[in-house]
C-alpha cells in the first residue's frame, strides 16, 4: 500500500511506455527464430544467477563475461529485427499521412485469380511504410502502371520474370524478377515451396504484404508480419488486401485513438 501511495504520475507513464515497448518487441519477434535465441539468452541469465547464489565461482566468472556483453550480443544477434523496427518508426515519422490508397487492388486480385485458375505460380510484394527499393537491385526495373494484363504476362511460363517476385509500389510496378530473402523459420510447414518461404521471409524483414499463387495447387496465400494465410477465396483476398492497404484515417478521432493507431501500425 505504501508503494501505491507514493506512486507518481511519471511512474505510471514510465511503466506504460515500458509495457508498450515490450509488447511491440514480442509482436516483432513472435513466430521468428529470434524468440528462440532470446529464450536461450534468458536461460543463460538464470544460470548466472544460480551459479552466483551457489557460489560456483568458475561458472559464475564464465557467465559473467556473457552477461556483461549482453547488450552487444543482443545488437549483433537481432540486428535485422532492430533495423526493421527502426525503419518502421522512421518511415512513420517521415510519412505521418500513412499508406496511399491502393487503387489497383482489383487489378491485382483479378490477376491472381487468373494465374491461380491456370496453376501459374506468382509472387506479388506490395510495399507499405517500409520501402522495397533495395530488392529491385539486379531485377528488371519497369516503373509501369499496374494492370491485370501486365501482371499476368510477367508470370507467364518461360518468361524471364516467371520465377522472381513483382514489387508493387503504390499504383506502379517497380520491378519484376526480384529475389526475396527466404525465411529461416523452422516452424513453417516443411511442404512449403520457395515462393512461400520468400513471401514469409520478406514480411519478417519489412512490413510488406506479399501475395503468393501456388504453381502446384493453384491456391492463393497472403503473407504478413512473418505469418502466412493459405487457401484464400477471392472474397477473402479482396477484403484482406483492402484492409491492409487502405489509407488509415489519421485526421479523425481522439488523441488516444491516434496513439492507438500509431502503435497498431508499428
Amino acid at each position: 500500500m505504501h508503494f501505491f501511495l507514493n506512486l507518481r504520475w511519471q511512474d505510471l507513464v514510465d511503466i506504460l511506455l515500458v509495457a508498450i515497448i515490450i509488447y511491440q518487441v514480442v509482436l516483432v519477434l513472435k513466430g521468428t527464430q529470434a524468440i528462440q535465441v532470446l529464450a536461450g539468452l534468458f536461460l543463460l541469465f538464470l544460470a548466472y544467477l544460480v551459479a552466483r547464489q551457489l557460489e560456483f565461482f568458475t561458472l559464475e566468472w564464465l557467465l559473467d563475461l556473457i552477461v556483461k556483453s549482453f547488450v552487444l550480443i543482443v545488437i549483433i544477434l537481432f540486428q535485422a529485427d532492430i533495423r526493421r523496427v527502426l525503419s518502421r518508426v522512421g518511415k512513420k515519422a517521415l510519412a505521418p499521412g500513412g499508406i496511399q490508397p491502393l487503387l489497383t487492388t482489383e487489378e491485382i486480385c483479378e490477376a491472381a485469380e487468373t494465374l491461380a485458375s491456370r496453376h501459374f505460380g506468382a509472387l506479388f510484394a506490395l510495399e507499405r511504410y517500409i520501402g522495397l527499393s533495395e530488392y529491385l537491385d539486379g531485377a528488371i526495373k519497369l516503373d509501369a502502371l499496374v494492370t491485370k494484363e501486365l501482371l499476368i504476362s510477367l508470370f507467364w511460363p518461360h518468361t524471364p520474370t516467371h520465377d522472381g517476385a513483382v514489387i508493387i509500389q503504390g499504383e506502379r510496378v517497380g520491378g519484376a524478377g526480384c529475389l526475396l530473402p527466404l525465411s529461416k523459420n523452422p516452424n513453417l510447414d516443411p511442404t512449403l515451396g520457395t515462393r512461400h518461404r520468400a513471401a514469409v521471409g520478406l514480411t519478417e524483414n519489412t512490413d510488406a504484404v506479399v501475395l503468393v499463387v501456388s504453381e502446384t495447387t493453384g491456391q492463393i496465400s497472403l503473407a504478413r508480419s512473418g505469418g502466412l494465410r493459405q487457401n484464400l477465396s477471392p472474397d477473402q483476398l479482396r477484403r484482406s488486401l483492402r484492409d491492409l492497404m487502405e489509407t488509415p484515417n489519421e485526421g479523425k478521432g481522439t488523441w488516444f485513438a491516434k496513439v492507438a493507431r500509431f502503435i497498431r501500425a508499428s
